[in-house]
């Protein structure tokens, strides 16, 4: 994830206060068999007494960078932004560390 001071985009609504998450996995798949792209964060509540797990799939992800040192701890700053209104040529969604 890329780290950011701020953000100009509204947050997506798919996970509320996602900096409250740590990273429990991570998957990438390069589609090599035919099939589409993806990369697989799956998160978990830090602090929580109920473990229960969120699995998120990007599709077709671009510019993918996991910042040196980040994983496999806690951001503490992940946000997931709603990039759909800037027409990237088919990007609806960036998640990004803010400081």
């Amino acid at each position: 994830m890329k780290k950011m001071k701020s953000f100009e985009d509204p947050l997506h609504p798919i996970l509320d206060r996602p900096w409250e998450y740590a990273i429990a996995a991570l998957y990438f798949h390069a589609g090599l068999d035919g099939q589409e792209p993806y990369f697989e964060l799956t998160l978990v509540r830090n602090g929580s007494q109920e473990r229960k797990e969120y699995c998120l799939r990007f599709l077709s992800p671009q510019d993918l960078e996991i910042e040196r040192g980040c994983f496999p701890n806690p951001t503490g700053g992940m946000v997931i932004l709603d990039v759909r209104d800037r027409q990237l040529d088919g990007l609806g969604v960036r998640v990004c560390d803010v400081e």
